[in-house]
Order: structure tokens, then C-alpha cells, then sequence
């Protein structure tokens, strides 16, 4: 209890406390000097400290980064991002008419199955088909969504005339929920996904994986509408449930990953 308690000494605490400083640094040091050059690398630090602080928090917990190659993960995080953007962007502008309208509801189904598609064309190839690897996969394209995505929201607050310290706490804001959304959704279908697809040794649909899917797709919706709708304010405090219930759904579908156990270290001979 005592380590709960002490979470400013873990590394995703400092690792989240480090890249938001520097964000928040690079803004004001650009509006001191006048350098607006700066603000990519600004509004990327601030979109990635709160994914990559829960990388590292599940990591330091269950050692997934190990289950795939590191160059694989890479490729996740950047192309798979990506492709999860293209697909997600494209049809959000196609089915979803008005940020404040009811058609939000929406969004949990267009861009849940975005971000799979990247994950599940690995595992088509018959490659990486464990539990471990399968929500390695999953994290790292979702931080790759969520990091690209609350760019493009601080570059719209920025276009609003917000300004950068207006954009800056979007992404302040954004680091703090995107853990607790886009990570733990894709998580929770590629954990409950992958561990089927172990067991079969193939990629195949099953009522597990339809009701994960289903799952994550409908606290998508939930969290995006109680955030943008038109709503008294004390419902829209349910947001938290959803974020709350969100990572605990993910927590126990990736209970049962332990870390590999450490080789004993050689005998020595001398």
C-alpha cells in the first residue's frame, strides 16, 4: 500500500511531471522569444507525457515491452498510429456532423475499429500471437493515435485564438484523460483478443472478443458525449466513472501477465 501511496518516486510520475515541464517550457520560451518553430516540438511533449507515462506504469508492472521486437513496436507507434488516424479522421468527418450533436455517439464506433486494424494485420500474418505481445501491439498504436490526435486539438485551440498557453492546456488536460481512454479501450480488445488468439494459435472472431469490442466501443462513446454534449454539469461528472471503469476493465483483463522471470546469473568459474 505504502508503494501506492509513494507514486511521485515511480518512473511514469517523474517520466509525466518531465515531459509536461518541458512542454509548458518550450511554450513560454517561444512566447518570450518569439520562435514560433517551437511549437510542434512543444505541442508533442505535451500530447505524449500522459501516454507515455502509462506505458511506462503497465511496463514496470507486467514487462510487456519485452514481448515484441522493439523496432516492431516502433513501427506500431508511428505507422500503425497512423493508419489508425487516417481511417479514424476520415470517417469522423464522414458520420459524425457536429462535435455538439448527438452523432458523437458515434465516434467509439468509427475509431475503436481504427485503431485494431494495425494490431490485427499482425496478427493476420500468424506473427506475435500471445496475450503480451497482443496488448504491446495495441498500446502502441493507440499512444500513437492519442499523441497525433491531441495535436491536432491543441492546433485547433491555437486556431481558435486561444493562444499557446490556451493550447498548451488542452494538452495538459488531454494528458491527463488519454490514459484512462484511447490506451486502456484498445488495450482491453487487443488483452482479450490476443488471449483467445494464443490459445487457437490463429486470429478468429469469438463472442469474448465481439463483447470486448462492443465494450470498449460503447465507453468510447460515453466518455467523448459526456464531454462535449450539452449537459448539466453533474452529469457530465460521470465522466470519471467511465474513465474509472474504463482502466479497471483493463487491469483485469491483464492480470494474469506476470513479468518473465529474471535469468540466474552464470556460475562463475573462477
Amino acid at each position: 500500500m505504502r508503494e501506492h501511496l509513494r507514486f511521485y518516486q515511480q518512473r511514469w510520475f517523474k517520466a509525466w511531471i518531465a515531459l509536461i515541464a518541458l512542454s509548458f517550457s518550450l511554450i513560454a520560451m517561444m512566447q518570450a522569444a518569439g520562435n514560433q518553430a517551437l511549437l510542434p516540438a512543444a505541442f508533442f511533449y505535451g500530447a505524449a507525457a500522459g501516454p507515455l507515462a502509462l506505458l511506462l506504469a503497465i511496463h514496470d508492472r507486467i514487462h510487456i515491452a519485452t514481448s515484441v521486437p522493439p523496432m516492431t513496436l516502433l513501427g506500431m507507434f508511428l505507422f500503425g498510429g497512423g493508419v489508425a488516424l487516417l481511417l479514424g479522421g476520415y470517417f469522423d468527418a464522414l458520420l459524425i456532423s457536429g462535435k455538439n450533436s448527438t452523432s458523437i455517439l458515434r465516434v467509439g464506433w468509427i475509431e475503436e475499429p481504427a485503431k485494431l486494424v494495425p494490431p490485427l494485420a499482425v496478427a493476420l500474418t500468424g506473427r506475435h500471437l500471445t496475450k503480451a505481445a497482443g496488448v504491446a501491439l495495441g498500446l502502441s498504436c493507440a499512444t500513437g493515435f492519442a499523441i497525433m490526435e491531441s495535436m491536432a486539438y491543441a492546433w485547433k485551440s491555437l486556431a481558435n485564438h486561444d493562444g499557446a498557453m490556451g493550447a498548451g492546456t488542452v494538452l495538459l488536460l488531454r494528458g491527463l484523460s488519454t490514459p484512462f481512454s484511447h490506451l486502456v479501450w484498445t488495450g482491453l480488445v487487443c488483452a482479450v483478443a490476443f488471449g483467445a488468439w494464443q490459445v487457437r494459435g490463429r486470429a478468429v472472431v469469438t463472442l469474448p472478443v465481439v463483447a470486448a469490442f462492443v465494450v470498449a466501443a460503447t465507453l468510447h462513446s460515453l466518455s467523448d458525449g459526456l464531454l462535449v454534449l450539452d449537459i448539466p454539469w453533474p452529469v457530465r461528472l460521470l465522466f470519471l466513472a467511465v474513465a474509472a471503469a474504463s482502466y479497471w476493465l483493463f487491469h483485469r483483463a491483464t492480470r494474469d501477465l506476470k513479468p518473465a522471470p529474471t535469468p540466474a546469473p552464470e556460475p562463475s568459474h573462477a
